[in-house]
């Protein structure tokens, strides 16, 4: 009997640690029957152990499942399941491209900046933050900062 409790527990491990390999999760289901199996097996063979048999099962599965979340990785197919280059904003990667012809112009506060609101520039309207201040509705800012959608702004003065 203890044979077929550890051959149970064995193969329910190994079909667990295939799953990573071979997706479609009938091998994990089978995996986790299995060691179900094996614990009742334990359990009813041996029920003065029923708490041990059981956490037991459950860390080797836990312990599985941590060995197969590592080793997928260094897999060919984990590795063509993983971006292996960074998405740098220098390669062109950006959510909105930056205008960078709005560096430097100036506009006119139409929503107070505290910090983010709405500016006018050469007749659009720019959603916009301030520079670390409160700026009124009304007042001349400059375009001192552009990444992507981000618009930041400083005053330069009274209309």
């Amino acid at each position: 009997m203890l044979l077929w409790i550890v051959g149970l527990f064995c193969a329910g491990m190994i079909l667990i640690l295939a799953e990573f390999f071979v997706p479609g999760a009938v091998l994990g289901i089978l995996g986790a029957l299995t060691l179900t199996a094996s614990a009742a097996m334990g359990c009813y063979a041996y029920p003065d152990y029923a708490v041990f048999i059981i956490v037991g099962e459950f860390a080797g599965a836990v312990a599985v499942v941590l060995l197969g979340m590592s080793l997928l990785p260094k897999t060919g197919a984990g590795k063509r399941m993983i971006l292996q280059e960074s998405q740098l904003q220098e390669a062109g990667f950006t959510a909105v491209p930056s205008d960078l012809s709005l560096l430097g112009k100036e506009g006119t506060v139409l929503t107070a900046l505290r910090p983010a609101g709405m500016i006018l520039v050469d007749g659009r309207r720019i959603d916009a933050v301030s520079h670390a201040t409160i700026i009124d509705a009304g007042e001349r800012v400059r375009i001192i900062e552009v990444q992507g959608n981000r618009i930041v702004v400083e005053a330069v003065g009274r209309q």
